[in-house]
């Protein structure tokens, strides 16, 4: 059995826009730093907790405290759920091919992603996935974004009680590319931005996709 990790705002929702803006609100309004580098590759860690921590450290000298990092992620999800549903939408046929791989004998299914666990699971179910029971890791669980995808892979091992003869990740961004290699795994990039041997503007052709599973 192999097993699938995705990430998720980019690779498999539209979401990057609105998240992008929801943090930059977040940051402005809960850490109080109005003018900060967000071109999010500058920054050492591309997680919502990683990029928040050196926010809080570069731009106001200080930690980020436990009640401040409370404070920051639910002021986050908060501006999620105001914005019009109609901004999270899925990759097209992310959703169906998703479904295709939870039904294969052959594959498991989870997600790693640099978001905060309730902002990321509140963003795919709006999009119209069903992720229940599904193993899902994410920055509430570490700051770099390594150890959220070797935690993706240990909760799929355990709820699969298997251990994996492939790991796949899915991913859209530059970081995904460093974090795979790191970590050895095979990258299929989706989207325009990523640079990697496979990549795939969608989910609309499954079969030429799996067929490089």
């Amino acid at each position: 059995m192999k097993v699938v990790i995705f990430d998720i705002d980019g690779t498999l929702t539209q979401t990057n826009a609105v998240d992008s803006e929801c943090f930059i609100r977040a940051v402005r309004e809960v850490l109080g730093v109005e003018d900060f580098e967000t071109d999010w590759s500058q920054y050492q860690f591309v997680t919502d907790s990683g990029v928040a921590q050196e926010i809080s450290q570069r731009y106001c000298d200080r930690p980020m405290s436990g009640a401040l990092t409370k404070a920051f992620h639910e002021h986050l999800v908060k501006g999620l759920r105001e914005q019009p549903r109609s901004l999270f939408q899925a990759i097209p046929g992310a959703i169906e091919f998703v479904n295709s791989l939870v039904e294969s004998p052959d594959h498991a299914v989870a997600f790693a992603t640099g978001a905060h666990e309730a902002s990321a699971r509140y963003k795919l179910e709006t999009a119209g996935f069903d992720i229940a029971g599904l193993p899902l890791a994410s920055s509430s669980d570490a700051v770099v974004r390594e150890h959220i995808m070797l935690q993706a892979l240990d909760r799929a091992a355990r709820a699969h009680q298997a251990r994996f003869t492939e790991v796949i990740y899915f991913g859209d961004a530059p970081w995904d590319v460093e974090a795979t290699s790191n970590l050895g795994w095979k990258l299929v990039g989706i989207g325009p931005v990523i640079e990697t041997a496979l990549r795939f503007d969608d989910y609309t052709e499954p079969s030429a996709i799996l067929a490089c599973l």
